[in-house]
């Protein structure tokens, strides 16, 4: 005869252990249950932070006026960047201010900045950009080292639309070779 049945049993056997870790059980649930709030925060936080930086960079973008100095708007760019860091919206607002300063013909200034970008990016889409903008604006300062610059992102970044960009600006910086001359052959005489 059966009296019981398996998970009722199963309970019956590990009540004993229950009762005897009871208040460790306890202070497992609430400090997991502490673990778990604190996560939940933290990142609701960084979301928080990065719907503002969006904004922020949204609305410098939207608020533009058209006359306004390229040299202001890299400055409002850089402001946000550095408002925000670690968010989307600051690494693409610091490569709007390079850009701008590149724009503005401040190219010591826009390559800085770029730099800046990847000495705290160096992978993906956005990196090639800045690695691209580096090497454009040593070409506008007139720098030997533009082509190793190019070749840089060619190397580091295939693939990417910023690659292709520097193939094609490479190929400024190689010399044509001169078609051999063929000596003329006098035609035969009839």
């Amino acid at each position: 005869m059966q009296t019981q049945d398996a998970p009722a049993e199963v309970i019956f056997k590990l009540w004993p252990w229950f009762e005897a870790n009871k208040q460790r059980l306890i202070i497992g649930v609430v400090v997991a249950g502490l673990v778990v709030a604190a996560v939940s925060y933290v990142s609701s936080q960084r979301e928080q932070k990065e719907i503002a930086a969006g904004e922020a960079l949204t609305k410098l973008i939207f608020t533009t006026v058209p006359n306004a100095s390229v040299t202001k708007m890299a400055e409002a760019f850089a402001q946000v960047a550095a408002e925000y860091p670690g968010t989307a919206a600051a690494q693409r607002a610091q490569l709007q201010a390079g850009a701008a300063l590149f724009s503005a013909g401040q190219y010591t200034e826009a390559q800085a900045q770029f730099q800046k970008f990847l000495d705290g990016n160096s992978a993906g889409q956005l990196a090639a950009t800045a690695q691209l903008g580096i090497a454009a604006s040593l070409e506008s300062l007139g720098k030997p080292e533009a082509a190793a610059a190019y070749q840089k992102v060619v190397a580091n970044y295939p693939g990417t639309t910023s690659a292709e960009v520097a193939k094609q600006s490479l190929a400024r910086f190689t010399k044509p070779v001169a078609a051999p001359v063929t000596p003329a052959v006098a035609a035969p005489a009839k």
